[in-house]
């Protein structure tokens, strides 16, 4: 099959349909600087030809031809059994696709994709079709052809497909590869997955880690690859809340000590070149172009807070017996939280409006995070004094946090909403238990029982519309139960 010709991919690295790219790093055994003295193509085995492609002076890439045409041919088939399973609702599924998600989550280039599907379903990698599909599907109840459709799609069997699709593509990496595994990821309920790893393992294979300003690429591509890495730097970071392991991707970014090894430049308004009119945004009951951009970079700024939370209070060497936080007590953590709830207080100061709607959902999570830790190291000896000054302080980021649950009105709910964000409003419920669990007398606990009761009462008036609502839920009964009937026969024991 011929690749189309579309002048927009002219230049492009990582987005040609039969080829893919592989980032050569600096301590890689192949040389950069003998990049130079070679031929345009060098001869592998079986007569295929490999490329090498320098896009400045310090960052060059090795260009491969996908394997061989049986490869080509499980693509056409595996493309025409996802259309097949969701016919006739493509258009359907791609419109609410970029109503909804695309606003927030911008990872891909909607105007090449919008071309593309013009053309035919068949110019896509698999695995980024059905994603697509997948998350359109679970926003469906927002549009009436979808909800009141007489058949529903199987997504268990699309999404099946299209992670059997996704390890095909991991063998010949693309940037619709990354996409594909970050749209994939926001339906991801399993909590041992390993597949972020692996999404981050990818980035690097495709030079995401990279600053690409300099690089000989169209400028739209350079602005949608500070994107995706953006997208896998926020994945990977709150990972943390949903697997419970370390991110991968270094903590400290913004320092400039010429040791990380992540060197993407900051994600602007100029990254985002399809700007499309206030009609146009606006004309339906989704989140507008502007506000979206605007909450995609507020959300970078707000994971790096996160990303100096979880280093100063959760990480290994923090958290060990004999750690940091052993070391310096209660008063010394809080200590170390001050600075960095003045940079949430700044952060949230600085934010639109508009943008603090959608954006304000992850500040709960970051604001009593903190103060969990601290209470959580509240020992015998601590002053009396200490101890009260900590679960009041605690007390209020809980209330604080079912305030703002408590207040989404249908434009948030409608907003697109990220795989970390269950486990988000799953923590307040576990620090509402973690309250519960120390609570001294009985009547304070039964307040907290009362917070949780009322969290799954919010929780479920929003199940039916929001997905991770509905996934809130079965974490927080798995991780808290019933609180009730266990704290009472404790005190009555004791």
């Amino acid at each position: 099959m011929t690749d189309p010709i579309n002048s927009r991919l002219d230049g492009t690295l990582g987005l040609e349909l039969h080829l893919h790219s592989e980032y050569i790093g600096p301590a890689s055994f192949h040389e950069p600087e003998l990049l130079d003295l070679r031929p345009s193509a060098m001869l592998l085995s079986d007569n295929e030809r490999c490329y090498p492609r320098r896009v400045n002076q310090t960052a060059a890439f090795i260009t491969y031809p996908d394997k061989d045409s049986a490869s080509e041919m499980q693509r056409i088939t595996d493309l025409d059994r996802i259309e097949e399973s969701i016919r006739p609702l493509g258009p359907t599924l791609v419109n609410l696709y970029f109503r909804i998600m695309h606003r927030t989550f911008p990872i891909l280039d909607k105007a090449v994709f919008l071309e593309k599907y013009a053309r035919s379903y068949r110019e896509f990698s698999p695995p980024l079709l059905a994603a697509v599909y997948l998350v359109a599907l679970d926003w469906k109840l927002f549009d009436r052809t979808l909800a009141t459709a007489p058949r529903t799609p199987d997504t268990e069997a699309l999404e099946n497909l299209a992670m059997r699709a996704m390890d095909d593509d991991l063998k010949r990496p693309k940037l619709s590869t990354l996409q594909a595994g970050l749209l994939l990821l926001q339906r991801m309920r399993s909590s041992n997955s390993t597949f972020p790893a692996q999404l981050v393992s990818l980035g690097q294979t495709l030079g995401i880690h990279i600053d690409c300003t300099g690089w000989k690429i169209p400028e739209w591509e350079k602005g949608l690859r500070r994107r995706l890495a953006w997208a896998l730097y926020m994945q990977d970071k709150w990972g943390v809340l949903v697997h419970g392991r370390p991110p991968l991707i270094p903590a400290h970014i913004d320092e400039d000590d010429g040791t990380s090894d992540w060197d993407v430049g900051p994600c602007t308004v100029n990254d985002f070149p399809e700007e499309m009119t206030g009609q146009e945004e606006n004309g339906d009951e989704g989140v507008d172009g502007s506000a979206g951009r605007a909450a995609f970079l507020q959300s970078i700024e707000l994971t790096k807070i996160f990303s100096r939370i979880v280093s100063t209070f959760y990480s290994v060497g923090a958290t060990k017996k004999g750690g940091r936080l052993e070391r310096v007590g209660p008063s010394g953590a809080m200590s170390l939280a001050k600075p960095l709830a003045m940079e949430l207080r700044e952060w949230h100061a600085g934010i639109p409006a508009l943008a603090a709607a959608i954006d304000e959902r992850g500040i709960a999570s970051l604001t009593h995070g903190s103060r969990a830790d601290n209470s959580s190291r509240i020992t015998p000896h601590s002053l009396p004094s200490l101890r009260s000054a900590i679960r009041t302080a605690a007390r209020a980021r809980l209330m604080s946090a079912m305030k703002l649950i408590g207040s989404f009105q249908p434009e948030h709910i409608q907003s697109f909403w990220g795989y970390a964000a269950a486990a988000q409003v799953a923590l307040v419920g576990s620090f509402a238990g973690l309250l519960w669990a120390t609570s001294p007398q009985m009547d304070e606990a039964a307040g907290y029982v009362e917070q949780l009761e009322k969290l799954r009462w919010v929780l479920q008036v929003r199940a039916s519309a929001a997905p991770f609502a509905r996934e809130a839920l079965r974490m927080l009964h798995e991780e808290v139960g019933d609180l009730a009937a266990v704290k009472e026969a404790t005190f009555r024991d004791s």
